[in-house]
């Protein structure tokens, strides 16, 4: 889990995938680590919160190859420190964003935490080897 953990600390951007009823939907975005749990967030009206608002099942994949890993799981609320430690990086790496919030000119979010069931770890520098399959 550690490799997992300094991969996903390391990187920002992932897809995440969602689905509502029989139809996928695969979103790319930033996430944040916050002790180490994985934080997104989006706006509340998007096509992703409400396939989450449906069903919390997710498929999330992070790559930067020859690594990469996959986490199915599920999604919760995080605690008001997770989203203080998520805004805080967002902010840092987005300054537009905080004065575009500010301003009225985005919606405030709505926040997830990543409750991991299955990961799959993926290092190709060794060849095209299967998976590391990793249960929590």
């Amino acid at each position: 889990m550690d490799k997992i953990l300094e991969f996903l600390n390391n990187n920002v951007v992932c897809s995440l995938a969602t689905c509502s009823g029989d139809i996928p939907r695969a979103t790319a975005m930033e996430y944040i680590m916050a002790n180490g749990h994985i934080i997104f967030a989006t706006d509340p009206d998007s096509i992703k919160a409400r396939n989450l608002k449906a069903n919390n099942r997710i498929s999330f994949s992070v790559h930067n190859m020859p690594l990469f890993v996959t986490i199915d799981g599920t999604t919760e609320t995080p605690t008001e420190q997770e989203v203080a430690d998520y805004n805080k990086t967002l902010f840092e790496r987005h300054p537009e964003f905080k004065d575009a919030m500010a301003a009225g000119m985005m919606r405030p979010f709505q926040y997830y935490k990543i409750v991991p069931k299955t990961a799959y770890w993926n290092d190709y520098s060794k060849g095209m080897t299967p998976p590391e399959v990793i249960s929590y």
